[in-house]
């Protein structure tokens, strides 16, 4: 069983799982129609990409039971919502009667458009993210965040200015388009790579009100002015279906705002669909494991904090399969020492007893 790889060539019998979709987490769609998702996940894939020939992958609800091999009865796994973005899922798999749970990406307290709130179940094994897995990267409440995003909106607007937000076109784009919804009566106007996304959110039922930006109604609105436009964030700062109306302040929205400046902006806020870090060390406490291994972004530190914090063993999983990984240290890193006049023999001692350690990893904690 394989989740969330990062290549797509893969044996065709293989068991797969894709927990959402996200561009990083989805290669498994492009080659095999085995794949297990959520129908939300299939349907954002789709509204992304265009496969070269037809694919029909396997819709699977949450909480049901994927059987990949009835010769193996004591094997459940199943799909729990991760509360990330439409349809995202995290990985439960019970065998032995040891729980293992795959978060994949797990979101924050307070979304606007997560039809399924996060799941925490009883584990004995956590394989966590770590996005924003270090102890400094603390977000304002969403309530918060929310509210400076509309004032500093509000000011641009009365300059009889079009107010564009730079965010993640699944996701955060969803969540600014239904707070503007929510909260106010301007008008918005969403890229068009921005709608279909949007437009699968609204199949499923998350009520949203904005217009295309080649839409004879979104043109309308952009001549008019005082308009609130999302696009993708990596779009370029000035949004090619406004170039002729170049009055306008940019922003841009990501969770990254809590740890980076960016001065092509007038404005950035840490609005992001991923847990923070206090949330993370919540959604431990509350799983409760023996092991945790950490993954996805900041995982030594992640792991050090747990370590250190609730005093449950944490392990950066990307670190120990490096390790495994590499038998021998790179040339240039022994020739460095060798310049420094360290003896030979030191250098080749400490490389034996380097390799002569056991390496840890996920698999000895699946064996009996």
């Amino acid at each position: 069983m394989l989740i969330d790889g990062k290549s797509s060539k893969i044996p065709l019998n293989a068991q797969t799982i894709v927990t959402h979709a996200h561009s990083d987490h989805y290669a498994f769609m492009y080659s095999n129609p085995r794949t297990r998702a959520t129908q939300e996940t299939i349907d954002l894939f789709f509204c992304q990409k265009k496969p070269a020939g037809p694919i029909t992958f396997l819709p699977t609800q949450f909480n049901e039971e994927i059987v990949f091999d009835p010769e193996i009865p004591d094997l459940d796994v199943r799909l729990v919502s991760s509360g990330h973005v439409l349809g995202s899922a995290s990985v439960s798999i019970n065998y032995n009667d040891k729980v293992i749970l795959f978060t994949s990406d797990i979101g924050g307290r307070g979304q606007l458009t997560i039809k399924e709130p996060i799941t925490k179940i009883d584990a004995d094994i956590l394989v966590i993210e770590a996005t924003f897995g270090s102890p400094e990267l603390v977000f304002p409440s969403r309530e918060e965040i929310s509210m400076e995003i509309l004032k500093w909106s509000a000011d641009v607007i009365k300059e009889k200015r079009n107010v564009v937000f730079s965010a993640g076109k699944l996701g955060s784009a969803q969540e600014l388009i239904k707070m503007f919804n929510n909260l106010t009566n301007l008008r918005v106007v969403t890229h068009g790579d921005v709608t279909p996304v949007s437009d699968v959110y609204q199949k499923h039922g998350i009520q949203l009100e904005y217009f295309d930006s080649k839409s004879e109604e979104g043109r309308e609105i952009l001549r008019d002015g005082e308009a609130i436009i999302i696009q993708p964030r990596e779009k370029k700062i000035v949004p090619y279906f406004i170039k002729e109306h170049i009055n306008y302040r940019s922003a841009i929205v990501t969770g990254m705002a809590s740890r980076f400046i960016y001065k092509d902006y007038d404005a950035a806020f840490p609005l992001s669909s991923h847990a923070n870090y206090p949330e993370l060390i919540e959604y431990i406490k509350e799983v409760s494991p023996e092991l945790i291994f950490t993954m996805y972004g900041l995982e030594e530190k992640l792991a050090k904090a747990i370590t250190n914090e609730l005093e449950i063993p944490a392990i950066p999983l990307r670190k120990k399969e490096e390790e495994s990984q590499q038998k021998t240290p790179k040339k240039p890193k022994i020739q460095k020492q060798i310049e420094k006049k360290i003896p030979i023999t030191t250098i080749e001692n400490k490389l034996l007893n380097k390799d002569a350690k056991k390496k840890t990893t996920l698999d000895d904690y699946f064996t009996d």
